[in-house]
């Protein structure tokens, strides 16, 4: 009777307070130790590619150990070796189960899901996956201008689709040479960049996905339709109004 019982499992404020900062000092321990692994995998990566820092860009190199030094690679495309180094890392870290993919080429190639060996997904395994990913694989010559390219095809593209404004950005970015993107790497620095920040050629990726989007819906409804029809005894008109010519949908907006 009459017992004056506190609150939080009988801890004193005091006690309360600490326990709080504990765990925030935790949260903080664990966003640190994601950015070091995801900054980790970036060195390993580095380092499997040889990459090596010019006065002209960024080139990849290979060992010869006959003659004790390294030269450039043939093949200066290492996007996909430079990737699957980083997951290699984090595998051998815990974070990372590495598959076999087979794509609709029926080349098989490998990648690293976020998750532990037993196949469990933690905020440790994402967050580092995010963070490797956040560092930007220094290009070299040769992949810049395949990307440029690239770049060049999506603004064509998002042109004759009528998407106002992002063509002129992205033709604009297409048209910058080698030289300045050196230049901005070496001040900016691969480490600083946000997984957030979209650039022009995210934006476009973004406008074609929604496009698509629009065709699908369309697709989708005429089954619908069509569904309804054969349910009800009812015979399509052939020459009916096309589900497209009806939309009210734009894909401008």
């Amino acid at each position: 009777m009459g017992s004056s019982r506190s609150t939080g499992g009988g801890k004193s404020p005091g006690e309360r307070k600490a326990q709080t900062g504990n765990t925030i000092k935790k949260a903080d321990q664990q966003i640190l130790n994601t950015k070091l692994q995801g900054k980790k995998a970036d060195q390993f990566a580095r380092q499997a590619v040889g990459l090596t820092e010019t006065k002209d860009g960024y080139i990849g190199t290979t060992y010869d150990s006959a003659q004790g030094k390294s030269f450039k690679s043939a093949n200066q495309m290492y996007g996909a070796t430079y990737n699957e180094a980083k997951g290699r890392y984090l595998e051998s870290q815990g974070l990372a189960t590495k598959r076999e993919v087979t794509d609709t080429m029926g080349k098989t190639r490998t990648v690293y899901d976020p998750r532990t060996a037993d196949g469990t997904y933690t905020n440790m395994t994402r967050m580092s996956a995010q963070e490797a990913r956040a560092n930007k694989t220094p290009l070299s010559k040769e992949m810049y201008n395949s990307q440029q390219i690239l770049k060049t095809g999506i603004g064509l593209a998002t042109m004759v689709m009528g998407v106002p404004l992002i063509p002129s950005v992205i033709l604009n970015s297409a048209s910058t040479p080698y030289s300045d993107y050196v230049n901005q790497t070496r001040q900016q620095g691969f480490y600083n960049f946000s997984t957030t920040q979209k650039g022009p050629i995210d934006k476009a990726k973004d406008v074609i996905s929604k496009v698509t989007g629009e065709f699908a819906d369309e697709t989708e409804a005429q089954k619908k339709q069509k569904k309804y029809a054969a349910g009800s005894g009812q015979k399509l008109i052939g020459k009916q109004r096309s589900l497209l010519a009806s939309s009210n949908k734009t894909f401008y907006a």
